[in-house]
């Protein structure tokens, strides 16, 4: 009877460890993708996710919003700031995501239009990066393209940091590209290259007397 009790637990133990197992969600449309190994980690991750169809779509560029989403469950973000850009509702899917980014300061909030469902930039990505990470600027990283003058002011030491770190690089023509669109599994390996190097960011949260707005032609 003891034997039989013993043996019992073993097998209960090994089940329940079996079953806990967590394994990366494998999407249809990125087996043998160069991106693969890093779209894995991090939808394992619940950083970024796949759509009902159990595709990830790893060629697609990638929309401001859906950045938004997928920083915020990056860092965890809860606190949100009332949303005043004209073209986003309540009713939103991404509104709750947008709140969380003005509250952590790396949306400028305005009166304006967000424009949440254009494409984000290569340009706009780093300066969210280097914000939430607090890296320091090296906006003379940034001599080496060809392009240099067009990075935006606001971004370009964050573009420098993660060229110098090597997180991000720019294209065989010697240019940077800054307001190039940045596709999904471009994302996944970026996010996954910044927790590698950075770990993951801690929260922020600003002071709703120390929110600034912005014009309102600021993401046009």
């Amino acid at each position: 009877m003891k034997i039989f009790k013993k043996t019992s637990l073993i097998i209960i133990s090994t089940t329940l460890i079996l079953t806990s197992t967590v394994f990366a969600k494998s999407f249809r449309d990125t087996r043998g993708h160069w991106a693969e190994s890093s779209i894995d980690f991090i939808t394992d991750k619940g950083i970024m996710s796949g759509y009902n169809d159990n595709t990830f779509k790893p060629n697609d560029n990638m929309t401001r919003v859906e950045f938004y989403a997928a920083v915020n469950n990056l860092i965890g973000y809860d606190k949100t700031y009332t949303v005043t850009f004209s073209d986003v509702s309540t009713s939103d899917w991404y509104y709750g995501d947008v709140a969380k980014g003005i509250k952590a300061g790396y949306i400028v909030p305005t009166t304006g239009k967000l424009n949440p469902e254009r494409e984000i930039t290569r340009e706009e990505v780093a300066e969210i990066l280097g914000y939430v990470y607090s890296l320091q600027q090296r906006v003379s990283a940034t001599n080496e393209f060809g392009d240099r003058g067009k990075i935006a002011e606001s971004a370009r030491g964050y573009v420098g940091a993660l060229v110098e770190a090597g997180i991000l690089r720019g294209y065989s023509d010697g240019n940077f590209y800054p307001t190039r669109s940045i596709r999904r599994s471009e994302v996944a390996t970026l996010f996954r290259s910044m927790i590698s190097n950075y770990n993951y960011p801690q929260k922020k949260a600003i002071n709703n007397s120390k929110i600034k707005f912005g014009s309102r032609d600021l993401y046009e």
